[in-house]
């Protein structure tokens, strides 16, 4: 092999072995930050919106879900909201005011919470009266270490919708045999009717109930004007014995 040809096959072979050297290294920097990064405790967090129906109403279950995807354990101290100021002037330095602790609520958790790695928890969102939901315009969980995780919160319009809870029909009809009411509401993104009536003529100590739920506001209109205008009046004259 000439002089020439073994120099450049050395140089071919040392920039290999280089680069693989490097491409090692890299990897071994990132393996052992991700490592270091689970040895920090370390959490998510993110906000649920829903609701529990009974008997023509909703009641807000909202809440924060907490996960702990650290390997250290975490002590959550509380959850902190902060709130669109009211005035103008102030909203424009809201960052400000709520380094100035105004305009925010710090929430402490009914029970102490330790998160284990892969435990979760979560906590009903309790607000203050003159501390309303829609005006929130972010949350933030604090453990008792000092540390703070960011809540995935939605946009204002979002949340004016996931929490909406409003009646927007009733109807309440009986006669000497039957009895039926009819209560539609929103809740949420949905739209839901709640139908209730005596289960046998002349009898009004028992009654059964049914939900009908509707993602658009139309479906909804037309079920309830279906409903009020066509099976109560058949129901009252035992002409069926259900409304569906």
């Amino acid at each position: 092999m000439e002089e020439s040809t073994l120099i450049q096959t050395l140089a071919v072979w040392g920039a290999v072995t280089g680069t693989i050297g490097t491409v090692i290294g890299v990897i071994s920097l990132i393996l052992r930050f991700r490592a270091h990064k689970r040895d920090n405790p370390s959490l998510l967090c993110a906000a649920d919106f829903s609701f529990e129906h009974s008997s023509g109403g909703a009641v807000p279950k909202h809440k924060i879900t907490i996960r702990s995807v650290g390997r250290r354990p975490v002590s959550v101290d509380y959850i902190r909201y902060f709130m669109k100021p009211q005035r103008r002037w102030h909203s424009i330095f809201r960052r400000y005011h709520w380094s100035q602790k105004r305009w925010v609520y710090d929430q402490s958790p009914r029970q102490p919470i330790n998160l284990s790695e892969g435990k979760r928890a979560d906590i009903l969102i309790n607000l203050p009266n003159g501390f309303p939901l829609d005006e929130v315009l972010k949350a933030e969980v604090h453990d008792q270490a000092g540390n703070k995780w960011k809540v995935t919160w939605p946009r204002p319009n979002v949340l004016k919708r996931l929490i909406r809870n409003e009646k927007l029909n009733g109807i309440e009809k009986s006669n000497d045999r039957q009895q039926c009411k009819v209560i539609g509401y929103v809740a949420g993104d949905y739209f839901r009717i709640y139908a209730q009536w005596n289960q046998q003529p002349g009898s009004k100590s028992s009654s059964k109930g049914q939900f009908f739920t509707f993602r658009k506001r139309e479906d909804y209109e037309k079920k309830f004007t279906e409903i009020e205008g066509k099976q109560v009046p058949r129901f009252l004259a035992e002409e069926i014995s259900s409304i569906s």
